[in-house]
């Protein structure tokens, strides 16, 4: 039996998303505007992404990545503001 993978926290917020979920779009629009560095990895265009993101056992998105190694999935605007404040 294989080990779940595991997302890796990287220096800045790493967002597993598509452009067609409306909680991804809310999430990377809430992180630019509170001025937060994101990366954000397409998972249906990028097959690694997706791949290593259904390994690690997620399937809704967005799934957030911080620094600190913090997952959220579908965050909500608590969470991101929780994301914000770590950055302040």
């Amino acid at each position: 039996m294989t080990e779940p993978a595991t997302l890796l926290p990287a220096e800045i917020v790493l967002i597993y998303g598509r452009d067609t979920c409306e909680d991804t779009t809310r999430s990377r629009e809430h992180l630019t505007a509170a001025g937060v560095p994101f990366d954000y990895l397409r998972i249906d265009e990028d097959e690694a992404a997706g791949e290593l993101v259904h390994a690690a056992g997620y399937f809704a998105t967005p799934v957030v990545v911080t620094p600190a190694g913090v997952i959220y999935v579908e965050p909500t605007d608590e969470e991101l503001d929780a994301i914000v404040a770590a950055f302040a």
